[in-house]
């Protein structure tokens, strides 16, 4: 009978989950650790679980919150099983669970919690992260990563103690990882000195793993993806193969109904923005129109300047509902640019004019990088992109003496736009939500269409937008414009695009 142990985490709302625990792990906020606790009061590396002569120690990695054991705040201390461990004030309690079970009940065990994984609501990163734990746990390797096929190319989703470079720092090639993938066939080793054809490869003696585990991600002949484990410590008690591999298959059948289940509810949501834009908003902005009309009659038909106040706030309401009304109507709708030559630094400077003195006054400083270029763009629409993009740079940073870069200039193949913060950052989770529609983060009055019109004006421009955030480190927003031939000669006057006049950030 091997004696195992459980760690259960339950979370402040009273969410429980268990993970098998057959080694040192370590739990923070941070992607790289072996167990990933999202909340925001958790340090990226909190708490250490250490394994030393059959006995559990608790390590407290000097965070911010701190980490507390029978009621005491700890730095490092041996920790009896079932006595709980609370950390950040609650965020998360752990406990300890020591289990003697036989091997056949350990394998069962293991199966029917993978199975739970069906039936739970999660997100398709929640439901990654638990996945690559799980497999860690019940195999007992180190490190791992998770690739998914997303648009014809494998993706890495989800990985533990590896860097962002995978290429020179697991056991094998990326190019064995991908044939795998190809053929379907899993790599099994449980004892690298016992392949005598791997003992010859240098990246084996350099990197001192013992395991790979490489396995692919099927359901029914359809590739889903790869998952790879590897261990520098000999497994003792290695898993059982079918077993594993059972495994593995629940969380393919996992990953692929919580990716439909995704797809259809954006699909459901795209549906409802047309229904939306075209049942009710032509009707209101006709209203609005109307309204506009008789303000500005009033406006010009009074010398009252209280009344001519009071016009301009009914002006400058009828312009914000005028612009969601647009927001909607331009998601919902694909529409080719109305393309000009601009000279693209007139253009952001008249765009950042009226936002640099705002964002001084808000302790922000506005960094400007560009020089004279030309390109071809749609002018009202884009400055519409810049705005957004400006304001939520702008929100970011307050209450941080937070700076902004905005530059610009020519790229292989045409051009690149760079808005970038040391802000407070967006959370991983919230990341990957960033362009759906009606989400919206940060924002008390945010009508959660801006970042998804966003991308959609950047795309009928040929274009690619890029974000790239790490919470307390600030984002930034690369969009790269593709070259349009400029025919005919550029002058600036005061129609051109040089000179466009740009709406207000924030209002």
């Amino acid at each position: 009978m091997a004696q195992r142990y459980q760690l259960l985490i339950r979370d402040r709302h009273g969410f429980e989950r268990s993970v098998p625990l057959s080694r040192s792990v370590t739990l923070g906020r941070q992607s790289l650790c072996d167990v990933v606790l999202s909340d925001s009061m958790i340090s990226r590396n909190h708490v250490r679980l250490e394994l030393r002569d059959d006995s559990w120690w608790a390590e407290d990695l000097q965070t911010t919150h701190g980490t507390f054991y029978k009621d005491q705040q700890l730095g490092r201390v041996a920790w009896e099983p079932g006595t709980p461990l609370r950390l950040a004030d609650g965020a998360y309690t752990l406990t300890l669970v020591s289990q003697d079970q036989s091997s056949s009940e350990l394998h069962l065990q293991a199966i029917l919690e993978t199975a739970q994984l069906l039936a739970e609501e999660v997100d398709l990163e929640d439901l990654l992260e638990q996945s690559l734990d799980k497999l860690l746990s019940i195999s007992g390797t180190d490190r791992g990563f998770l690739m998914l096929l997303e648009e014809g190319e494998l993706t890495t989703r989800v990985q533990r103690n590896l860097g962002k470079e995978l290429e020179g720092k697991i056991q094998i090639s990326l190019s064995s990882v991908h044939k795998v993938f190809e053929t379907g066939d899993p790599i099994w080793i449980l004892n690298v000195s016992d392949e005598r054809h791997l003992m010859n490869q240098q990246s084996i003696h350099r990197l001192e793993l013992k395991t790979i585990l490489c396995l692919p991600l099927l359901l029914q002949g359809k590739r889903l993806g790869v998952v790879y484990l590897d261990s520098r410590r000999p497994i003792t008690e290695p898993p059982d193969r079918e077993t594993f591999e059972a495994i593995v298959a629940l969380c393919a059948i996992a990953i692929e109904r919580t990716r439909l289940s995704e797809e259809n509810l954006r699909t459901h949501v795209l549906a409802t923005v047309g229904q939306v834009a075209s049942s009710i908003v032509h009707d209101f902005k006709n209203g609005l129109f109307v309204l506009r009309g008789h303000a500005d009659l009033l406006e010009l038909a009074t010398e009252d300047q209280k009344v001519r106040h009071h016009c301009q706030k009914i002006l400058g309401c009828v312009d914000r509902l005028t612009h969601l009304s647009q927001d909607v109507l331009d998601f919902a709708k694909v529409r080719e640019p109305n393309r000009e030559t601009v000279d693209l630094n007139s253009f952001l400077q008249a765009i950042l004019e009226p936002m640099v003195p705002r964002a001084a006054e808000l302790g922000v400083h506005v960094r400007v990088e560009g020089t004279t270029c030309l390109t071809k763009l749609d002018p009202g629409r884009f400055t519409r992109v810049m705005e957004n993009l400006l304001n939520n740079a702008l929100e970011a940073t307050l209450d941080m003496n937070g700076e902004i870069l905005v530059a610009w200039g020519p790229v292989t193949g045409g051009m690149q736009i760079r808005v970038k913060d040391k802000g407070k950052g967006i959370p991983r989770k919230v990341l990957k939500r960033i362009f759906e529609p009606f989400f919206s983060y940060g924002k008390k009055k945010g009508t959660g269409l801006g970042m998804a019109t966003v991308k959609k004006i950047v795309e009928e421009h040929g274009g690619t937008l890029e974000f790239i955030s790490e919470e307390g480190l600030g984002t930034e927003v690369i969009i790269t414009l593709p070259d349009h031939p400029i025919t005919g000669t550029f002058k600036t006057s005061d129609e051109s695009t040089g000179s466009h006049k740009a709406l207000r950030v924030g209002e």
